[in-house]
C-alpha cells in the first residue's frame, strides 16, 4: 500500500469506497458508451449525442430503403410515404378508390354499414317469428318444455 492511500479503517467511513465505486460505475459506462459506438459506426470517444445521431440515421436510412425510398429521405418523407400507403390499402379493402383520404373512407364504411343493417332490418321486412315455443307461451310465466 502506498503512503497515498488510507490504510483500511483510518479516515471517513466509507468515503475511500464511495470514490472506488464511483471509479467503477465511471468504468462501466465508458465501456458500454465505446460498444455502442463502434456498433453504430462512429469512433470509440463518440459522446452519447453524436451515437444518438448516428443511430437516428441509421434506422431512418434502413426504414426509407425498406418502404421503397432512397436511403436519403427525410423522417417527414419516410412518414408521408408509410400513410399514403396504409391510406390506399383500407380504401381498397372497404371499397373506396385507392387514392381516396380519410374522411371518403370513413363515409364509405359508414354507408356500407349502413346498407348493411337496412338490408337486415330496414322497413319493408317482416318481423322475425317467434319460435313456437314462445308463441303460446303465458304471459310472464315460465314454459315447460316437456308439458305439451
Amino acid at each position: 500500500m502506498s503512503d497515498q492511500e488510507p490504510k483500511p479503517g483510518t479516515g471517513a467511513p466509507g468515503a475511500g469506497s464511495t470514490e472506488e465505486w464511483k471509479e467503477i460505475i465511471h468504468r462501466i459506462e465508458s465501456q458500454i458508451r465505446r460498444d455502442a459506438a463502434n456498433l453504430v459506426g462512429v469512433g470509440e470517444d463518440a459522446d452519447w449525442a453524436t451515437i444518438g445521431r448516428q443511430t437516428d440515421d441509421a434506422v431512418r436510412r434502413n426504414i426509407a430503403k425498406t418502404a421503397g425510398l432512397e436511403e436519403n429521405a427525410s423522417w417527414d418523407q419516410v412518414g408521408s410515404h408509410l400513410e399514403r400507403r396504409l391510406r390506399s390499402g383500407i380504401a381498397e379493402v372497404v371499397g373506396s378508390a385507392s387514392d381516396a383520404d380519410w374522411a371518403t373512407i370513413g363515409q364509405t364504411v359508414e354507408a356500407r354499414i349502413r346498407a348493411t343493417l337496412d338490408e337486415l332490418f330496414g322497413q319493408g321486412k317482416k318481423a322475425p317469428r317467434k319460435p313456437p315455443s314462445e308463441e303460446s307461451k303465458p304471459e310472464g310465466g315460465l314454459v315447460d318444455p316437456w308439458k305439451k
